[in-house]
């Protein structure tokens, strides 16, 4: 006879979400750590640097925020400056990567991530896409369960989700799921402000 039958439809039912956002995660677990973060921003940089002229993030700003001490743009550039070298362009690129390449040579590459004193916004972007992506999921596929607020019948998407990162390390409760759901809206202006913040 079995004896772990869950007690409630709720409780069958949310068992069977977390198999399932289990199953996601396995498939993401290599892509939310805050090194995942760090290497959409240096991508995304990356491709504004090969674009030239037509980028829409001026090449100043990247060497401003290189040299304000941002990992993502300082890899960039030192990815791109390899590249120049590799193919025989370096004295094509533009003299303020060129000059950004001498003060590079004088040190190593910033290590990855931001202090835990300071903001968390690159470290936590790809985290946070992933928290939005499952809580986003879960009302589209199970929309009588709460989004936010747990109540005493059911637990909520958020709760779910942040049960979900907490089995795997990344400690996150319901209310802070909430906070970042939240922050959704403004997560470009954010991560601008803070990229910008030094230059």
């Amino acid at each position: 006879m079995l004896t772990t039958l869950p007690a409630t439809f709720a409780e069958a039912e949310e068992a069977e979400i977390l198999a399932i956002l289990e199953r996601w995660y396995s498939r993401l677990t290599t892509k939310l750590d805050s090194e995942a973060g760090h290497n959409v921003v240096r991508d995304d940089m990356l491709r504004q640097l090969e674009r030239g002229e037509t980028a829409s993030l001026p090449l100043a700003y990247i060497i401003a925020m290189a040299d304000a001490g941002h990992p993502p743009a300082d890899h960039a550039l030192r990815i791109y400056i390899h590249a120049a070298i590799d193919a025989d362009r370096f004295g094509d690129l533009p003299v303020q990567v060129r000059a950004y390449s001498q003060r590079a040579l004088t040190r190593q590459p910033l290590p990855i991530g931001y202090p835990s004193r300071g903001s968390q916004v690159v470290n936590d972007y790809v985290r946070d896409i992933a928290v939005w992506f499952f809580h986003d999921q879960i009302l589209a596929r199970w929309p009588q369960v709460p989004p936010l607020h747990s109540t005493t019948a059911r637990h909520s998407a958020a709760w779910l989700v942040g049960l979900l990162f907490t089995g795997h390390g990344m400690k996150l409760s319901e209310q802070q799921v909430r906070r970042i759901l939240k922050g959704r809206p403004t997560l470009a202006r954010r991560l601008t402000e803070f990229l910008l913040a030094g230059e």
